[in-house]
């Protein structure tokens, strides 16, 4: 696993998985999102599958278009969101709209959450 830390967040890095913590009081918009992303093709390529966790551990915002930009990454075949407080449903539904993809779900926890993304991949690549 490899850490990666940016201005507005901190990342980590495994063979198919990136988790993101993104740091109080941020407004996470395209530019940040450009930043990740410059990030996950440096790490996974263009072909390479891989899945996101959003770990929520600190309180922001996010500029829900991130997702509609996100979703045309093809290699990007999932995304899980953390929330340790408690999943907001309200939060979930409104990005799923934006993401469009079957692969986003809310957990509660990191252990549930990568467990998820893992079986996905496995799917994904017929295993």
């Amino acid at each position: 696993m490899k850490i990666r830390k940016l201005h507005f967040g901190q990342f980590q890095i495994y063979p198919n998985i990136m988790i993101g913590e993104i740091f109080e009081g941020i407004h996470f918009n395209q530019l940040h999102n450009d930043v990740v992303w410059d990030l996950a093709l440096s790490e996974y390529g263009t072909d390479r599958e891989f899945g996101y966790i959003s770990n929520r551990t600190q309180t922001y915002s996010i500029d829900p278009m991130v997702h509609y930009k996100n979703r045309g990454f093809s290699n990007l075949k999932c995304m899980a969101i953390v929330e340790p407080n408690g999943v907001k449903p309200s939060t979930i539904g409104i990005e799923s709209k934006f993401f469009n993809k079957d692969g986003l779900q809310a957990f509660c926890n990191i252990k549930d959450a990568m467990a998820w993304v893992t079986t996905v991949l496995q799917k994904s690549k017929g295993l």
